[in-house]
């Protein structure tokens, strides 16, 4: 990828990045409170994309399916509106 490439360039005015802090910001409980056993795994993940360059927002794209069912199952309804407002604007 050249250097400078803005791949999010269609995302302009959405904030993409804010919105993309505030749910990993709402997933920190989860991480801290250990709430399922995929989060050590996620967590490892993100640490592997961002070596490779990637951002929070791939890296949620990444894992969307997962992240909508432990979610639901833990019917943490803020953060899963949060990840579904993400995914809908921006993914």
């Amino acid at each position: 990828m050249p250097e400078g490439f803005d791949r999010y360039v269609s995302f302009r005015n959405v904030e993409w990045e804010s919105k993309t802090a505030e749910v990993f910001d709402l997933l920190q409980t989860h991480f801290e409170q250990n709430t399922s056993p995929f989060w050590s795994y996620f967590l490892k993940q993100r640490g592997i994309a961002h070596a490779q360059g990637l951002d929070d927002l791939r890296v949620l794209h990444n894992f969307l399916p997962t992240l909508k069912d432990i979610l639901e199952d833990l019917e943490d309804a803020r953060t899963l509106h949060k990840l579904e407002e993400l995914e809908d604007r921006c993914m």
